[in-house]
């Protein structure tokens, strides 16, 4: 080869290099590290789009800090399958299990989120399960029956998902957060949640047990005759419960346990059409107390709309500015809590949640009618972050005042 095809040849191979180099690869363009398929494999898929993991708790031990796993559309599991997520990100650098781009997934059985700052997110999760075995007192409280949802590491996230549970005979409790382990800072928003419960006043939507620095907010509930919306027992501080919509449970809200249930802070939420829960002996209230509570708690500025019970059951809680005026939300008939131009002024006011996804960026199209959905959005974000850096605030000064009085 003469020098001028050799210096041809050189810039050919450099060309191409820079090419590969600049050109994103599929994973790059997705925002995705890492794949898995209902195809897939975990002993002889290596993570690529071509070559997928088999299951979501293959997908996430494969993950590293700031990376993002995708699930591809399929369904993952069934009733007797348990999905442990016990890769740890860093609060810089959370790890992500999503649907890949465009897609749905959908994953069946118990998920367990073990790890710390791991975000799982627009998932299909259907938590019907036959992995809980203990004893259960009471009517309709059969075992075996679906352990609920597990979060138990620091700054874990669970977002825009619809979880359920599909089969009747298994429902059970819906999301426990600290059950094991003390789940510091999660954040639960913009999920629906729903068709839970069977077991009376055991059977909670969302059960917050331990940890401190929660938050809840954004999520639409529904349909869980035999518990509460949320509970908040036997030790959690510091949680902030807010802009929620829970229709249709045995009641709304209860506080209780000891001393260390303190310092939460439950404010604009809606909830609406409690059926009571007789063996609680709850009527059907927005919030109740029960077995011992710390101080600071208050319930502040919340809808409670057709609960027979009224406002509240609650001592040692603070209440201001609660109502039970009509909220007139789209079609609650059929789940859709949007707020229409029917709902009370100081409704619209929060900028409750669409139900669409808020994590992405905000698009700015000519519609007149879209503008305002993109300016809703807007506040909603601004008055999100507002909120969350009140709750840090709070939070770091209560816990600096503890050091104080401790040194």
């Amino acid at each position: 080869m003469h020098l001028g095809e050799r210096l041809a040849a050189t810039a050919m191979v450099v060309g191409v290099m820079a090419a590969a180099t600049l050109a994103p690869t599929a994973s790059a363009a997705s925002g995705c590290d890492r794949y898995a398929s209902p195809t897939g494999s975990d002993s002889s898929g290596t993570g690529s789009l071509n070559h997928p993991f088999g299951s979501v708790q293959g997908l996430d031990a494969a993950l590293k800090p700031g990376q993002t796993g995708c699930l591809l559309a399929g369904t993952y599991g069934s009733v007797s399958t348990s999905h442990r997520l016990a890769t740890n990100g860093t609060a810089q650098d959370p790890i992500t299990i999503t649907s890949a781009p465009g897609q749905q997934a959908k994953v069946v059985g118990l998920v367990e989120v073990e790890g710390s700052y791991t975000t799982v997110a627009g998932l299909s999760i259907d938590g019907s399960n036959n992995l809980y075995t203990g004893r259960r007192s009471g009517t309709n409280c059969a075992a075996p029956v679906s352990n609920g949802l597990e979060i138990d590491g620091t700054g874990d996230v669970f977002e825009d998902n619809d979880f359920y549970q599909s089969v009747a005979a298994l429902r059970g409790n819906g999301i426990g957060i600290g059950w094991n382990h003390p789940a510091d800072n999660a954040v639960i928003r913009d999920n629906r949640i729903h068709d839970l419960g069977q077991c009376q006043a055991y059977d909670q939507m969302i059960y917050l047990a331990h940890g401190t620095g929660v938050q809840i907010y954004d999520n639409w509930m529904w349909n869980d005759r035999h518990g509460w919306g949320i509970q908040v027992y036997p030790n959690a501080s510091d949680a902030h419960i807010y802009d929620n919509v829970i229709d249709g449970a045995g009641s709304g809200i209860v506080l209780g346990g000891s001393d260390q249930v303190a310092d939460n802070t439950i404010d604009h939420n809606i909830i609406m059409n409690s059926t009571g829960l007789p063996a609680a002996g709850v009527s059907g209230v927005g919030i109740s107390t029960c077995c011992g509570l710390g101080s600071g708690n208050s319930f502040t500025d919340n809808v409670v709309y057709n609960n027979p019970g009224g406002i509240a059951a609650a001592s040692g809680v603070s209440l201001s500015g609660n109502t039970t005026s009509a909220p007139n939300l789209a079609d609650v008939t059929s789940h859709d809590y949007r707020t229409t131009s029917h709902t009370p002024s100081a409704l619209t006011d929060w900028s409750l949640w669409d139900g669409g996804d808020d994590t992405g960026p905000v698009a700015v199209p000519a519609a007149a009618h879209t503008r305002a959905k993109v300016a809703h959005t807007r506040r909603r974000r601004a008055r999100r972050r507002a909120a969350e850096r009140r709750h840090v605030s709070r939070v770091l000064g209560a816990r600096f005042q503890v050091r104080s009085a401790a040194s």
